[in-house]
């Protein structure tokens, strides 16, 4: 029962990282020429702030510019459920063997 409960936690975050991902790559063109360079090299982690700032403005832009996206809707649905599913395995133990 553990595995069903890591597959599934690990599938929400999957789908969250990957919407992150299309969120960004859907304002990327509309980025300064230094958060786009930040972003390209997101794996050398040269600067934590500059990461930060740069996912930061991308999710700023993203908010200007498609006001009525449901990609951060989608975004925060799938972290939330991944963050509660982890959650839920240890809950679900504790109350079946009170229960039992």
């Amino acid at each position: 029962m553990e595995m069903i409960f890591n597959a599934v936690s690990l599938a929400l975050f999957a789908g969250a990282i990957a919407t992150f991902v299309a969120i960004v790559r859907q304002v990327f063109g509309h980025l300064d020429d230094v958060d786009q360079a930040t972003l390209r090299a997101w794996f050398r982690f040269s600067s934590v702030t500059s990461i930060n700032r740069a996912i930061g403005n991308a999710w700023k832009q993203h908010v200007q510019s498609f006001p009525k996206s449901r990609k951060r809707i989608l975004f925060a649905t799938l972290l939330v459920a991944a963050c509660l599913s982890v959650m839920g395995y240890p809950f679900w133990l504790a109350m079946g063997r009170r229960v039992s």
